[in-house]
């Protein structure tokens, strides 16, 4: 025999022992009960070269429990062992033994193998957690579409950013059922919900665009105007349950500032006086006030039309002149209850002044001091009856401006001013000398204010202004001196009106 055939047969033989102790090797493990020594993992553990009941510890122990989670390309390994129990048998880890072919074990072929836990026990919140820490933080923040402060559609954005609430049901089912644990991060990004290219975005969208491009002129009367602006609609505009509305009660609310504004209507006015300087003048039947129901019905109207409109103010009662300073204007009549005298004004000019006599200083006969207009003018008039009032007097002259009371002549008087209507005073109308009532009449139109005063019950706007307008105290002794003279001159008679 050749030298070169012993070799070979030697080789031969060499390889045939190498042979059968590796086969031996396998056998002896697949046959006694080992996995395989290769990389083996059954149900995410390694159970590598390990018994059936080594194998059973570490997977109830949850040893090497990992998942896998790709994020932008990159791979991150989490190790959750720490935040699950599970809970096999031996039976199963038996079953997942017999069912690894004895050529896996002869040719190191890489096992892996899944086997559904009897039961599992998850720490949510510290798995959470664990996979949080793990992965790096979201680069963007998923967002909704929405109009901004100033009304402008602000686009949605698609964030990195995981909904941990469905990713940790696919986690826990996945463990529960012992499925391979690999994810994909952007599977379980949050997404918008709403989007701008919307279709009630888009709606909603239109109507701002309508509401920036209007305004509501309110008449106020008198040349005076208020401007609803589109910034002030727009400001009041919200959205609720994905509809465009305005704000509750905003358009009632505004309605009322306005007529806290303007309204004069029984409130005290400021009113410069002739003789007493400025002086706050008790509320009468004159003065501008706002229906607020009509003006709110109006408005409303306007805004519906989503387009710039004009509407009028709505009124219940109004003034001679517009204005919150001054709703009287510089035409009308003045009468000083205190100084018995009487002023007309036409157009800031002082054209007539009298003496008169106003109603006794009492309950029943009082000339009632306020801010009134003349809302008749009446000649050839009877004036009460002797069955009601007990007196039934005529007068050429009749300009009602408050009930009953009235500015008229009164013939019967002898004279004017003074203290007479302290004991001789009318029954509440303004007295006039017959000389002077036919031009008041002429001067004066119906809706002519009528301010009555007096300065004793009326508090004084201004000292120093009340003292610039007093007069000496001589001028004033003089008048007293007079006043008494014709007091004297008087002629005890029934007074009628």
């Amino acid at each position: 025999m050749s030298a070169k055939a012993k070799v070979l047969i030697i080789l031969g033989s060499v390889t045939l022992i190498a042979l059968g102790v590796t086969v031996y090797v396998f056998a002896e493990n697949f046959f006694k009960g080992k996995f395989p020594e290769q990389t083996t993992v059954v149900e995410n553990t390694d159970v590598s070269d390990k018994t059936v009941d080594e194998a059973l510890a570490s997977m109830n122990a949850a040893e090497g429990l990992h998942m896998t989670v790709t994020k932008d390309d990159v791979a991150y390994t989490v190790d959750i062992s720490n935040s699950v129990k599970r809970q096999f048998d031996s039976e199963q880890v038996s079953e997942a033994k017999s069912d690894i072919s004895f050529f896996s074990y002869l040719f190191h072929t890489k096992v892996s193998k899944a086997v559904t836990p009897k039961s599992v026990e998850i720490n949510v919140k510290d798995l959470t957690e664990t996979i949080e820490r793990a992965l790096p933080d979201s680069k963007y923040s998923t967002t909704d579409a929405y109009f901004d402060s100033d009304w402008n559609l602000i686009g949605e954005v698609q964030g990195d950013d995981i909904d941990f609430d469905k990713f940790m049901e696919r986690v826990k089912s996945d463990i529960a059922k012992g499925a391979e644990m690999e994810y994909n991060a952007a599977d379980f990004y949050h997404h918008p919900k709403v989007k701008a290219s919307d279709e009630n975005m888009q709606k909603t969208l239109k109507k701002v665009k309508k509401y920036k491009s209007m305004t509501v002129t309110i008449d106020m009367t008198c040349g005076h105007k208020e401007v609803l602006t589109s910034e002030n609609i727009c400001s009041q505009l919200v959205m609720k349950k994905g509809k465009l509305k305005f704000k509750k009660d905003w358009d009632e609310k505004y309605i009322k500032e306005l007529a806290n504004r303007y309204d004069t209507y029984g409130k005290k006015r400021k009113f410069k006086s002739t003789k007493d300087g400025n002086i706050l003048v008790p509320p009468g039947n004159i003065g501008w006030q706002i229906n607020q129901s009509e003006s709110l019905d109006r408005l409303q109207k306007a805004l519906k039309k989503m387009k710039s409109s004009k509407m009028k103010m709505a009124y219940i009662n109004k003034g001679a002149a517009f204005g919150k300073n001054n709703d009287i204007g510089d035409t009308y009549v003045e009468v000083s209850i205190n100084r018995q005298h009487v002023w007309v004004y036409k157009k800031g000019k002082m054209v007539l002044e009298t003496d008169c006599v106003t109603g006794v200083p009492n309950k029943e006969r009082m000339t009632h001091p306020g801010v009134y207009k003349i809302y008749a003018k009446q000649k050839d008039r009877w004036l009460g009856t002797m069955a009601v009032q007990g007196y039934h007097t005529h007068v050429d002259y009749f300009m009602p401006f408050h009930g009953g009371e009235g500015l008229h002549d009164a013939p019967w008087r002898a004279a004017f001013g003074g203290r007479i209507f302290v004991s001789n005073g009318s029954h509440g109308c303004v007295n006039l000398p017959p000389a002077k009532v036919a031009k008041i009449y002429d001067l004066v139109s119906v809706g002519t204010p009528v301010v009555v005063y007096d300065t004793q019950n009326t508090i004084v706007a201004s000292t120093e202004e009340k003292k610039k307008t007093e007069k000496p105290k001589t001028e004033q002794k003089k008048k007293t001196d007079d006043n008494k003279k014709k007091k004297t001159d008087e002629k005890p008679k029934k007074n009628n009106d």
